[in-house]
């Protein structure tokens, strides 16, 4: 009987053990894919593929992470503005989905900050005092939870960067912060091959321009 429970218990270990690791697996090749892919159509089959490995993974929140972001890029690259809110909707939907999972997580923070601008180019001057206050909201809230999150401090020079100087923004304010993303970005860790490591080099190119 005891030996009969040990095989069984062996079996159950070893089957989700394989269950993990054919989904770090597709996460891995979708981000690749994601990454080496980086126009709107790319970013959209990367979402497509992200919201189907979630289905299947309902305890995870990073491929409606990802999902979230590939919309987000997708909303970037839209030229015709008045086509970028249904998938800045779309993104939304699955970041209350995966804040739901996470409510703590400084990542999520920071995508949710990531979100904000797309949002205000639409129509800025209707939208820009209603966002700016998420927007920095989203930031504060992500430096508060994780010091070290680089990506907080990336979205808070190119706020500031952006922000007219009488409202102390423009390049001389924001350039040290920047500096201090790249120093969190030089020194980050990653906690496994697909936890959210993008914004470096948006980091490097803003950096570069000062």
């Amino acid at each position: 009987m005891k030996t009969n429970l040990t095989l069984l218990l062996t079996v159950l270990i070893m089957s989700s053990l394989s269950a993990q690791n054919q989904y770090m697996q597709a996460m891995n090749e979708t981000i690749i894919k994601m990454n080496s892919n980086e126009n709107q159509a790319g970013f959209q089959e990367a979402a497509n593929t992200f919201e189907r490995i979630g289905s299947m993974e309902t305890e995870e929140w990073l491929p409606s992470y990802y999902a979230a972001y590939s919309y987000i890029m997708i909303s970037y690259q839209e030229q015709d503005l008045s086509k970028r809110d249904p998938y800045l909707d779309k993104a939304q939907q699955f970041l209350d989905k995966v804040f739901k999972h996470a409510p703590e997580e400084s990542e999520l923070f920071a995508l949710q900050a990531f979100l904000y601008p797309s949002r205000m180019t639409v129509d800025p001057m209707a939208r820009g005092m209603e966002y700016i206050g998420l927007l920095n909201e989203a930031i504060d809230r992500a430096i508060k939870l994780n010091p070290e999150n680089p990506r907080s401090y990336y979205l808070k020079a190119l706020i500031t960067l952006n922000m007219p100087e009488a409202f102390g923004g423009g390049a001389t304010i924001a350039k040290p912060i920047f500096e201090t993303a790249k120093e969190k970005f030089n020194s980050f860790k990653l906690e496994t091959s697909i936890s959210p490591n993008w914004g470096k080099e948006l980091n490097e190119m803003e950096l570069n321009k000062l």
